[in-house]
């Protein structure tokens, strides 16, 4: 623990549980005060603050209490408590919104993604007035497979999201798109209906196809391939690729316990290993696998949490406008505004996890549903990973020197990783001047007054620390941001958060940087300062 860091006993907010009743899709409209029998009680008592949630005995989850909860108290105390304190707040989100705590709501589990964010964060920084307010525009330019902008579609707010991922994007777009579930259903039976005996067309060009998948597996997966494509409807078509890319990673032979493929093999582990069974028996089901049924399985899922998001259907948009965070212009077709910028202050409000320095491989986690959906063919993979912040991969010639960071500390330390590894010490000054090129797009779009929330974490690289939060602090600092406060939640597992030798370490708990364009909000200042 470094010095001026509050410990969870001396000052973690002993954060009253948000009942699950309380947590409905819809945030309160704008300027509508928390009903009596469903309120926030702030209690202060030996150095911690204690919230608790009062709801009347008979509230459902799909009761209109729903509609009330406004966690816009427990913000502003947290932010004043960081005020005054200056030393990061501990927050349990998980205590705060237990509700969240069952991840199947709504549509966020329709495909798996590596690294999600903990949906209880944007949920909780979104059921507020304080930060933003419906019909305001939220940005994640980091969106993944869309956990905040699904979160404040919920939450009345029109948003953009930006990926360089194009899983992820449709991920994205298709999670965010209320569709007919009856349609739905009838696509599926048709889907079924129509799938050929014997492919029409030669296999995708998937990296290491045979490698992945047993001959009989991959025809199968081509003939309901092209019964998909014969769906007209655009929509209609994604969400069922969608389903799709689920599919063919149940019935591939990379280990599904693993964001990043790797194969499964009979033998893998010793007699004597508690896996030794269960993968031996999966490797030799995958021979004769169902594939139709177990599309089926996973569409129907998909559209039982598509049938929840379609009766909470509202009117504010979303967008996938580009695939760049340091560029955000418009790059795909959308009402005529391709090649224009994302308006200059025009964000009211910005929540992201950036990726982390060399800690996550998004586009190798993606690389068979990327092939099989023709999203990206195997050749162009290589420059797909070259477009992500954070990545591992560089040429010889890019590694001969250490690019300056601008960021005193950090250049000191690369300097002292570049003794022992060159390549890791130009992976993560790259990271770093890309992140600033990212932040000073956030600062462009950002409203005067607006929020941006950062959740971010400190690794190691080279078996040394890199302060990754202090770093970025410093870059939003230089740029001219404001930090309103800082919080600390423990996490349990992000997907690609691995310990890789030499380099790095679990990553055990998320840091939630939150600043501000412009002076500090008054709601944000405790008495002691206003």
């Amino acid at each position: 623990m470094r010095a001026g860091e509050v410990t969870a006993a001396e000052s973690e907010s002993a954060l009253g549980q948000i009942p699950s009743g309380l947590l409905g899709g819809r945030k309160p409209p704008r300027n509508r005060s928390p009903k009596p029998d469903c309120q926030l009680v702030l209690k202060e008592g030996h150095g911690e603050v204690v919230y608790e949630a009062h709801v009347c005995k008979n509230a459902e989850p799909s009761s209109p209490l729903c509609e009330s909860i406004d966690t816009g108290p427990v913000l502003q105390s947290l932010v004043r408590r960081y005020q005054v304190r200056k030393r990061p707040v501990t927050v349990n989100f998980r205590n705060l919104l237990p509700a969240l705590n069952s991840p199947d709501r709504f549509t966020h589990l329709i495909h798996p993604y590596p690294a999600k964010l903990l949906t209880h964060i944007p949920f909780f920084f979104l059921a507020n007035d304080l930060l933003s307010k419906p019909g305001d525009i939220v940005l994640d330019p980091f969106c993944g497979s869309g956990t905040v902008l699904l979160e404040a579609w919920l939450a009345d707010r029109n948003v953009y999201g930006v990926d360089a991922n194009p899983l992820a994007r449709l991920i994205a777009r298709v999670k965010t798109n209320p569709l007919n579930p009856i349609k739905l259903r009838l696509a599926l039976d048709q889907i079924i209906g129509r799938i050929p005996k014997e492919p029409a067309g030669p296999l995708p060009d998937v990296v290491n196809i045979k490698h992945w998948f047993y001959p009989s597996t991959a025809k199968k997966l081509q003939c309901l391939r092209e019964a998909i494509g014969g769906i007209e409807d655009p929509a209609t078509r994604d969400f069922f690729l969608v389903c799709f890319s689920v599919c063919l990673r149940k019935v591939s032979l990379a280990d599904p316990r693993l964001s990043v493929p790797v194969r499964l093999k009979l033998g893998q582990y010793p007699e004597d290993h508690p896996l030794h069974t269960e993968t031996n028996a999966l490797v030799r089901s995958l021979r004769r696998v169902n594939v139709a049924n177990i599309f089926t399985r996973v569409s129907s899922a998909n559209i039982a949490r598509m049938e929840k998001l379609a009766a909470s259907k509202g009117e504010s948009f979303v967008a996938l406008p580009c695939s760049d965070a340091r560029n955000l212009t418009f790059e795909f077709p959308l009402n005529g505004n391709r090649g224009l910028s994302i308006a200059d202050r025009s964000v009211q409000l910005i929540i992201t996890s950036p990726p982390y320095p060399g800690a996550q491989k998004y586009i190798r986690s993606s690389s068979l549903s990327l092939g099989w959906l023709n999203l990206c063919v195997s050749s162009e993979l290589r420059a797909y990973k070259a477009g992500t912040i954070g990545r591992e991969e560089f040429r010889r010639e890019e590694c001969k020197c250490i690019p300056s960071t601008n960021i005193a500390d950090a250049d000191k330390l690369l300097d002292d990783i570049a003794k022992r590894n060159l390549t890791r010490a130009v992976i993560a000054a790259t990271y770093l001047n890309e992140m600033r090129d990212a932040l000073g797009e956030m600062y462009r779009v950002l409203q005067p007054g607006g929020s941006l929330v950062i959740v971010a974490a400190n690794n190691r690289i080279a078996k040394r620390e890199f302060r990754t939060v202090e770093y970025l602090k410093a870059i939003a600092d230089q740029i001219g941001l404001t930090l309103m406060a800082c919080f600390i939640d423990a996490i349990r597992s992000r997907g690609l958060m691995t310990k890789r030798n030499h380099t790095a370490s679990v990553i055990t708990r998320e840091w939630i940087l939150i600043f501000t364009k412009g002076d500090l909000p008054e709601w944000s200042l405790s008495d002691k300062h206003s």
